[in-house]
């Protein structure tokens, strides 16, 4: 049987752009119907179009509209916290508007005459505003303090107060003026359009203030809803609302942003789950550009807002015959008092951030004078910038001595390429910090310095810091120093400093592989004094103790260079030779050795003699290092049965 077929994945970014395309299609679609009348001959027969444009207008705005709500409940479902009430929220704000648009059908449809002014419809249309507002407050997660809700209110004041200001001379003046027959029925020709103004102002001062947001999904929502206000503010045009007819351009644009809302939910999960590939640096650029762009505009956007509201109330005041209408003069007021408030605000905030800062600057002075480290901030150029003054007691320079210099000229010659590439991983990497090795040049003089050498061993730990790194070096030499001495400790003698059994193995072992690539031959020397216990019952330990390391200096002086000389424990000595082609020169070198150590010793005074019993081995292929040494043993011991003072040669014997 063959396999099912199995269809390609479609990748996140391809669903976004598919949302997007389709969005497009449908309210191209519905505008192409619109422009069309919906297939009605104007002053023609009525063949059914004009109930399809009233079908349209009504029930596809009011499924556009639903659908947006269904689509934020299947997002609220999946959020958590403030995500999932402020989606709840949106959902009913589109509700509203899909609700009021089957209100409106209502009439059209089925009650075949046009809605009552006001009508249940306008109350529900009223509260898609407010539902929004509150969705926007929770979607931003909160602003925290109360300045911040402070900034914000006084932010959408002026916002508000320069749209209505805007709004007023194009439709709103004429809507109050209109001779309404009720105050109810002027407050709710005026509330839609006010709301509309208040939710654009708080969409507006909170994008600009940034905070926490869904990304994608917020950017999407705030686009929705300003093609919807903005068709709104066209239907309260005069002209534009005596003229209005169910199915119309108009509606094309409704349409537009509830299919906007529809998507909007879903983009951030599309976009931040796309595998983008890095941005070419042009385009890297120009996001940066656009960011401090937008930042430099928010900071600006209430103080132009409140600008234009006074300039209007001026043009008012110009062409009005210098008489400034009293719900304007009224918005001004308001606008300017919001603008004095919010300078104040902005001024005790900077007091109080100001005073955050010292605070900060303090605390890390206090800490950075206060550590034993040297910390070191390094430009893009490898330039020390600020250096710590533990550089004083660590490095003996002074403060102002190490600043502009190139960090890589204080570092080991040895040790420059290892730092560089260290760095260049941490730059290359996601890692917070790394932390490297390296040798620093001290000055000299320095105070409280044991160290014969001017290099300091230290440990740097590497962070990020903006415009370059920060170096945190920790002087180790004291460590290094004490791990160098326990690792000679671990393979020399401590009496006379000569290497013990354990490095004498190891480099036997490495002299045995070497021979069997082609290298020299080697020989092992056994070493043991003889009569040695006479000095010690005469002249005491210390005497023997002085012998004992007379004796490795005349062992150590007396073989080539590459040859060891090593103390396997009380008066027993080993040599290892390299041999060239004529074996004899392991003899030669052990003729040497016996001669020095026969020779008269002078210890404190008085004249000692001993003597040395050598055996040697040498090796030949098929042996092991370990068979070597149990040759050369046997030897030595010949050499002390034969009658002491004397060298004995032998060669392994495979068995």
């Amino acid at each position: 049987m063959n396999a099912a077929p199995r269809f390609p994945r479609i990748r996140p970014a391809d669903r976004a752009v598919a949302a997007g395309a389709a969005v497009a299609a449908l309210a191209a679609a519905y505008a192409a119907g619109a422009l069309l009348h919906w297939g009605a001959v104007p002053n023609g027969p009525d063949d059914g179009s004009d109930s399809l444009g009233e079908l349209m207008g009504d029930l596809g705005l009011a499924a556009g509209a639903t659908a947006a709500g269904i689509s934020c409940v299947l997002r609220a479902c999946r959020a958590r916290g403030s995500l999932r009430a402020s989606w709840l929220l949106f959902a009913a704000s589109a509700s509203t508007a899909g609700l009021g648009n089957g209100i409106w059908g209502w009439y059209e449809l089925v009650l075949h005459r046009s809605p009552p002014s006001p009508s249940a419809a306008d109350w529900v249309f009223m509260l898609f505003a407010p539902f929004a507002m509150a969705g926007i407050l929770l979607h931003h997660g909160g602003l925290g303090s109360v300045g911040a809700w402070a900034r914000l209110g006084l932010d959408g004041t002026m916002i508000a107060g320069a749209l209505f200001s805007a709004g007023w001379a194009a439709a709103l003046a004429r809507e109050s003026l209109a001779g309404r027959d009720s105050a109810y029925t002027l407050v709710l020709v005026l509330a839609y359009p006010i709301l509309d103004i208040l939710l654009v102002s708080l969409v507006l001062a909170v994008r600009f203030r940034g905070g926490r947001s869904d990304g994608p999904s917020t950017t999407t929502l705030v686009l929705g809803y300003s093609v919807i206000v903005v068709c709104d503010a066209v239907f309260t045009v005069p002209s534009v609302h005596a003229g209005y007819s169910s199915g119309g351009l108009l509606d094309a644009g409704w349409f537009l942003g509830y299919l906007v809302l529809v998507i909007a939910p879903w983009m951030t999960g599309w976009v931040n789950a796309a595998s983008v590939p890095a941005a070419h640096p042009a385009l890297r650029r120009l996001a940066a550009w656009t960011r401090r762009s937008v930042g430099v505009l928010g900071v600006l956007f209430p103080y132009l807002a409140g600008a234009s509201c006074l300039a209007g109330i001026m043009v008012d005041g110009l062409t009005g015959g210098h008489q400034v209408h009293p719900v304007l003069l009224t918005t001004g007021g308001l606008v300017l008092v919001a603008l004095v408030a919010r300078q104040a605000v902005t001024l005790l905030e900077n007091a109080s951030l100001t005073r955050q800062l010292a605070g900060s600057e303090e605390h890390f002075r206090s800490l950075v004078q206060g550590s034993s480290d040297v910390i070191v901030t390094v430009d893009q150029a490898g330039r020390i910038g600020y250096i710590s003054p533990a550089v004083t007691h660590v490095f003996g320079y002074g403060l102002d001595q190490l600043v502009g210099t190139e960090l890589q000229r204080l570092v080991h010659p040895q040790d420059r390429a290892v730092l560089a590439a260290a760095t260049s991983r941490f730059l290359a990497g996601p890692d917070l910090s790394v932390t490297v090795e390296c040798r620093i040049r001290a000055r000299r003089p320095m105070p409280l310095d044991g160290h014969d050498s001017p290099w300091r061993h230290t440990e740097s730990t590497l962070t990020r810091h903006h415009g370059g790194l920060v170096y945190t070096c920790r002087d180790v030499s004291d460590r290094v120093a004490l791990q160098q001495q326990l690792a000679y400790n671990a393979y020399h003698d401590s009496l006379t400093g000569l290497p013990n059994r354990a490095l004498f193995a190891e480099r036997l072992e490495r002299a045995v592989a070497q021979r069997f690539s082609g290298a020299h031959a080697v020989a092992v020397l056994f070493l043991d004094l003889d009569w040695f216990k006479q000095v010690n019952d005469t002249g005491g330990h210390a005497a023997g103790d002085a012998l004992l390391v007379e004796a490795a200096a005349r062992l150590g002086g007396s073989v080539r260079a590459g040859d060891t000389v090593a103390r396997f424990g009380g008066d027993e000595f080993a040599a290892l030779v390299h041999t060239g082609p004529d074996e004899g020169s392991a003899r030669d070198v052990a003729d040497r050795l016996h001669a020095e150590l026969t020779r008269p010793f002078l210890i404190g005074g008085r004249r000692f003699t001993v003597g040395a019993s050598i055996g040697v081995a040498y090796w030949r292929g098929g042996g092991t290092a370990a068979e070597l040494m149990r040759e050369a043993d046997l030897a030595m011991y010949e050499a002390k049965a034969a009658g002491k003072g004397r060298v004995v040669s032998r060669e392994p014997s495979i068995r």
